[in-house]
């Protein structure tokens, strides 16, 4: 069925411009945007145009304009919550508690966006990562890095900023757990079987597939941790 035409305003066609620009990482959250002027220049329109299309990625919460300094493309302060998260862990048990039900909530989603979005070069790295972790496990040696930065990349594989600074704050926090964990006898080994059955749903770019084999991975580590009691406990009605 033939529809009619929409016509595209061009102003419109603009902030399709700066989105593309965004979504290739051509412009990254806290970068400033060239001027009105520049804008009109390079992309032949009239400033007029320019200024509009700055108000709508505005009401998009895209950009800020912050008078004397320019248009900025919003940057998400996740580090304003780093520090509340890791004073967490100076609380003891219950807190942990905390930080692994939040491991629950985000981590999965994470791994799914990640298997949507995956690049052959964030796989080839994700693969890398592993074959690290499984030689650093044959030799006896700490595979805490490894084990860091699989988790890591899986953040950077979103290209998502937001949550690759989240991931990065969540790997940081955790690290002194992580480690005690990977010296449990025989942990080491199921933490990179379970790396693998993630890599393997991203790379089939399969987000359920993605979402359910890092539920299972944190879950495991978790009781690992916590043991099973603890583990249970928040889940009781």
């Amino acid at each position: 069925m033939l529809k009619v035409i929409k016509k595209i305003r061009i102003y419109e066609e603009v902030v399709g411009q700066l989105h593309q620009l965004i979504e290739a990482g051509k412009l990254k959250m806290g970068d400033r945007l060239p001027s009105e002027r520049e804008l009109a220049e390079t992309f032949r329109v009239s400033r007029s145009s320019v200024r509009e299309a700055i108000k709508t990625l505005e009401r998009e919460g895209l950009v800020v304009t912050r008078p004397g300094s320019g248009t900025f493309l919003t940057a998400v302060d996740v580090e304003a919550l780093i520090q509340p998260l890791a004073s967490l862990l100076s609380r003891g048990k219950d807190a942990l508690i905390d930080l692994f039900e939040m491991r629950r909530v985000v981590e999965p989603g994470i791994a799914a966006l990640a298997a949507e979005r995956a690049t052959p070069a964030d796989i080839l790295r994700l693969k890398e990562i592993l074959q690290a972790q499984e030689q650093q496990i044959a030799r006896g040696i700490s595979a805490v890095d490894s084990d860091a930065a699989f988790h890591f990349t899986i953040g950077e594989a979103t290209h998502n900023s937001a949550l690759q600074r989240l991931v990065s704050a969540i790997v940081d926090i955790l690290k002194p757990v992580r480690e005690k964990s990977l010296q449990t006898r025989g942990r080491a080994h199921k933490s990179l079987a379970s790396h693998r059955d993630i890599l393997v749903a991203i790379e089939g770019h399969d987000p359920e597939l993605a979402r359910q084999a890092m539920q299972q991975h944190i879950e495991a580590v978790e009781h690992n941790v916590l043991g099973p009691l603890e583990h249970t406990r928040r889940r009781a009605p």
